[in-house]
């Protein structure tokens, strides 16, 4: 702690967005979904990318606190009233890779940085 490198915490952190954005581009699920025959392979993907998320929502919310929230709230995640604004719902014990039931549903998406228009 005396050292504190949040900037090299954060590259870690945005390595590992990088790594989710280059796997929806290489797999493709808007093309996957058109294809009846590639429904298992559709569910895995968007399952370890849900997953991903919640990860990234665990590992930001020291420095990025209202994304980590807006994230959780639009995966449906830890939404006890009592957690909601609080830091409490993240803990690093659940940043452990299979937490997300299966058949668990999301929210409705919205923009977590939405563009400024001038």
């Amino acid at each position: 702690m005396d050292e504190a490198v949040t900037h090299a915490a954060l590259e870690r952190v945005f390595g590992y967005v990088t790594f989710w954005n280059q796997e929806i581009d290489a797999k493709k699920p808007w093309a996957l979904a058109k294809e009846d025959s590639q429904a298992k392979e559709l569910d895995s993907l968007l399952y370890r990318l849900v997953e991903g998320l919640r990860l990234i929502a665990i590992l930001i919310s020291p420095v990025l606190p209202k994304a980590a929230h807006s994230i959780f709230d639009q995966l449906n995640w830890k939404m006890e009233p009592e957690l909601s604004g609080k830091e409490e719902r993240f803990s690093l014990a659940d940043a452990e890779w299979g937490k997300l039931p299966d058949g668990h549903m999301v929210g409705k998406p919205v923009p977590l940085f939405p563009r400024i228009e001038t």
